[in-house]
């Protein structure tokens, strides 16, 4: 009995103990929530907190750190310095490096300054041209005693590569080159080409391309027609760039350069990024989308027309439905408008009935096809019709009334020369 008493005794004293032990730290903890508080309302009475500075990962870490970029834009006049950094610290550091590699020129930094980044890469990608192997290595070795990571894209001046194999040794141009080479677009141009100015696009450009977007309305669309549409067949330096002049592609399709303000110059809506990387036999500017022929722009726009309002005839003959007559003179506008390219109108049918009699069907309205644009302006000399039948079939198998429908249909090809 005695020992039980003691027993409980001692079980009590211990909870009353833990107890108030416990209201003891709950009681600091509160304490000190309280202080945080009045400490963060005091107009910044303690020092603000110092960015983390970045740790270098593993390789194999690289896919899930993002890296954060900075870049070097490399001239023998100056370095232009954009990108993002994690510390003011480091910004003016790339800064000073770069006021001693290049004394005598300017050097221009906008910097995004990102706080609070625990971990990350720095990738310092330097592009530009530079005089010899001697120079890039003393570049790069500024720059890498900043503990940054290097990407170089320094193309040396005079350097015996082709344009291609430039193209090929840099990497934001990685994709386009791989593009070039599957096409054969290298043994196209030939040595029977002196000279030619490519516009290459970045590879984030060649990524954004959807060549299956562009062939649901110009589905004859190849690859090759739109890389050839990226090289002039002949040398153009930056300095001959001005408002409104025209280049000639190996086709024989215009590039225009335009000048925008602030931003420098553009080509066909793409903003050229870098220039004047020269090589045997021509000279690069990188750009930041890929070019689109004016003949495929026509083509997809004629095609988008008749996609949402489908030409329609009279049943069974080649008469033009009177309600499909405005969008043929819509059609009309655009082709009087760009005048570059042949049109072919293609007319297509169903597997209603028999085949030839189908095809000569789809070539009779195709045919009516021509002549109404004809009549509304369009060159005759630029204008021709076929007949395809129920060979191309754009619903197959038919099954049900629409899928028919969707067969019956005229359609437009536009390409360039005879």
């Amino acid at each position: 009995m005695t020992r039980t008493i003691v027993r409980n005794i001692g079980v009590f004293v211990f909870g009353a103990v833990t107890a108030f032990v416990g209201l003891l730290a709950w009681g600091d903890s509160g304490t000190d929530i309280e202080i945080s508080a009045i400490n963060g309302n005091s107009n910044n009475l303690q020092p603000e907190p110092t960015p983390i500075p970045l740790t270098p990962v593993a390789p194999e870490s690289i896919a899930q750190n993002a890296p954060i970029v900075a870049y070097a834009n490399y001239s023998e006049n100056g370095i232009a310095l954009t990108g993002a950094v994690n510390a003011q610290a480091l910004a003016d550091a790339l800064i000073v490096a770069s006021n001693q590699l290049m004394p005598e020129g300017t050097v221009s930094a906008e910097f995004e300054i990102l706080t609070g980044v625990d971990l990350s890469i720095i990738n310092l990608e330097i592009s530009g041209q530079i005089q010899d192997e001697i120079e890039r290595n003393r570049v790069l070795a500024k720059f890498e005693s900043l503990g940054v990571k290097i990407v170089d894209q320094l193309i040396i001046k005079g350097s015996q590569r082709t344009v291609f194999e430039v193209m090929r040794d840099t990497p934001e141009l990685s994709q386009v080159y791989d593009f070039f080479s599957a096409a054969g677009i290298e043994e196209q141009v030939g040595e029977e080409v002196g000279s030619i100015t490519i516009f290459a696009p970045t590879n984030s450009a060649m990524e954004a391309l959807d060549i299956t977007a562009l062939q649901e309305f110009a589905q004859l669309v190849q690859l090759s027609d739109i890389l050839q549409f990226h090289i002039a067949s002949d040398t153009l330096l930056s300095e001959s760039f001005s408002d409104g002049i025209t280049l000639t592609t190996l086709k024989g399709e215009t590039l225009t350069i335009s000048e925008v303000n602030e931003i420098g110059f553009v080509i066909e809506g793409a903003s050229i990024l870098n220039t004047d990387i020269e090589a045997v036999g021509g000279v690069i500017h990188v750009i930041d989308n890929v070019l689109i022929p004016g003949t495929i722009k026509t083509e997809i726009a004629l095609n988008q027309i008749v996609g949402s309002d489908p030409v329609l005839f009279a049943v069974g003959s080649p008469f033009i439905a009177e309600s499909s007559k405005p969008v043929l003179e819509r059609i009309a506008e655009i082709l009087i408008e760009n005048p570059e390219g042949n049109l072919e109108v293609e007319g297509h049918s169903d597997t209603d009935g028999p085949e030839d009699i189908n095809l000569d069907l789809s070539k009779s309205r195709a045919e009516a096809v021509m002549e109404f644009l004809i009549s509304k302006g369009v060159d005759p000399s630029r204008i021709s019709a076929i007949g395809y039948g129920e060979t191309r079939l754009k619903i197959d198998p038919e099954v049900t009334a629409q899928d028919r429908a969707d067969n019956r249909r005229i359609e437009f090809r536009v390409v360039f020369g005879s």
